[in-house]
């Protein structure tokens, strides 16, 4: 489970053709797709491609534990906080302009990617909005109040929490 921009490399591990994992386009995109020999062929002719390749998947998996502690460890307003906290760190790596984000998903989307159920997303956003972390503009569109506590209370680490919700 994970959240992808432009310029990420998705569906390069396979087996025989056949991918563990499936993906779903939140907005409009452009795609392109390589015959897995020749990419990797041309990526043993290219050390800085394979490395770049490398990097990617390292982080993605990276990804991927981190979204399992999030389930597992979070509370849901945590957890809430968490992903408007990635949500808005991909935000700026997109446009670096500080800005609303505009999610692309509804409540019940979230619910899932979350492990929660709607009711709990809507009470947890509430909360974040009580404590003016963030802000609604429309029912898809988040404004970042305070970046630091919105990434305190979603940190998924072992060390303790200044201020943690519930």
């Amino acid at each position: 489970m994970a959240l992808r921009t432009a310029g990420d490399c998705v569906g390069y591990l396979d087996d025989a053709g056949r991918y563990a994992f499936e993906g779903q386009a939140l907005t409009d995109i452009e795609a392109c797709s390589f015959d897995r020999r020749r990419f990797d062929a041309v990526a043993a002719d290219n050390p800085d491609l394979a490395a770049a390749l490398s990097g990617a998947l390292s982080s993605a998996l990276s990804q991927l534990g981190e979204a399992m502690l999030v389930v597992g460890k979070l509370r849901s307003t945590e957890r809430v906080a968490h992903f408007f906290a990635e949500m808005a760190s991909l935000h700026r790596q997109v446009n670096p302009e500080r800005g609303p984000l505009l999610l692309h998903m509804n409540r019940s989307e979230i619910a899932d990617y979350l492990g929660l159920t709607v009711e709990t997303v809507s009470r947890s956003i509430g909360k974040l909005k009580k404590r003016s972390v963030i802000g609604l503009i429309e029912s898809d569109e988040v404004i970042v109040l305070d970046d630091a506590m919105l990434r305190e209370i979603g940190k998924v680490s072992g060390e303790p929490r200044s201020s943690a919700v519930g």
